[in-house]
């Protein structure tokens, strides 16, 4: 049996650029009174596991609510702040700034379902044989590709749902990875996953998946939270 990772240092990023072509301003936009970016940071601050809650940032008012919110702030440069950067250049550059921590938790401000005690649940299954452990959701749901213009199953038959083999979608809400991920520049996953290590799946409820991807999620989500809020069921 595995031991469970010894962790000093256990630091959230929560990347939160000020550009955003989908929903201008995004990251702050009021979601059932508060700006979108302070549940993530209100989570990452609840989580027993998290050492240090850390907002990365090139924009001025972001970074206000940020601090407003209990976070603090890496200031990211504008050259890392473009349409087309990758979340995990800004995971190193966050990284580098905090002179590596034994592991980094990076919450995307997108899920702002995502809680406290999922964060905890997903840091405690690192273990010294575990380099990443990332949030996902379960699916039976066939999926298609096209080929050359037509449609081209993913799978060899159709099965009851029931016999279906489980298969998990990334839910974008939490990845947890060590320093020497890091450390590796490997990005060949994306969001620090190892592409050479070992990596734990972290199974969240569908509810505590959805991420905010377009203006239709970001209403549909909004009135899921109001919802469940209201009857307690989060």
């Amino acid at each position: 049996m595995r031991k469970r990772l010894r962790m000093s240092n256990v630091v959230a990023i929560i990347p939160a650029r000020g550009g955003s072509k989908g929903i201008p301003r995004k990251n702050i936009r009021p979601f059932y009174g508060k700006p979108l970016l302070q549940y993530s940071v209100e989570a990452a601050l609840n989580a027993k596991l998290i050492d240090k809650v850390y907002v990365s940032t090139e924009d001025k008012e972001i970074a206000e609510i940020a601090r407003n919110s209990g976070a603090e702030i890496i200031d990211r440069p504008e050259d890392l702040a473009g349409d087309d950067i990758s979340t995990f250049a800004v995971i190193q550059h966050a990284a580098e700034a905090l002179n590596f921590p034994d592991v980094l938790v990076t919450l995307q401000p997108t899920s702002p379902l995502r809680t406290a005690r999922h964060i905890d649940e997903a840091v405690s299954l690192l273990n010294d044989n575990i380099e990443t452990v990332i949030g996902v959701c379960a699916t039976h749901r066939y999926t298609w590709q096209i080929e050359d213009g037509y449609g081209k199953p993913n799978f060899d038959a159709r099965l009851p749902r029931q016999k279906m083999p489980k298969q998990y979608i990334e839910n974008g809400s939490i990845y947890v990875t060590r320093k020497p991920v890091i450390m590796r520049s490997d990005d060949k996953l994306g969001m620090g996953i190892s592409s050479t290590g070992n990596v734990k799946l972290y199974e969240m409820e569908e509810i505590h998946s959805v991420e905010i991807d377009s203006i239709d999620d970001f209403y549909l989500l909004e009135y899921m939270y109001k919802t469940y809020h209201q009857e307690g069921a989060l």
